[in-house]
């Protein structure tokens, strides 16, 4: 499967029972991730391991802030509780398979 090919964005339910966007991954979303967090994803990986939540936090911001730009950090940390993590874990491997 070519991550990159997908055409329509997922959806995936937060905490607060709401559904958020996640954009199809492509260049565009990818670049942008990497300015929202303000690093490279080859840098990822070692961002994973020195700060953990805090870059878990910024990747999931920064893919939801594709689609709901008004979200703000601090909100998405709400919105991803431990109940909500395993389907965001899907998500996150995906751009996690990018980055290495």
């Amino acid at each position: 499967m070519n991550i990159l090919a997908e055409e329509k964005p997922t959806c995936l339910t937060l905490a607060d029972g709401k559904e958020y966007a996640i954009p199809a991954l492509n260049l565009n979303v990818l670049a942008n991730i990497e300015q929202t967090m303000g690093f490279g994803l080859g840098r990822l990986q070692d961002k994973m391991m020195d700060e953990t939540a805090t870059t878990l936090r910024l990747i999931i911001y920064a893919l939801l802030k594709e689609c709901d730009p008004k979200l703000e950090l601090e909100k998405v940390g709400e919105l991803v509780t431990l109940d909500v993590m395993k389907d965001v874990s899907g998500v996150l491997s995906k751009v996690l398979s990018i980055a290495m």
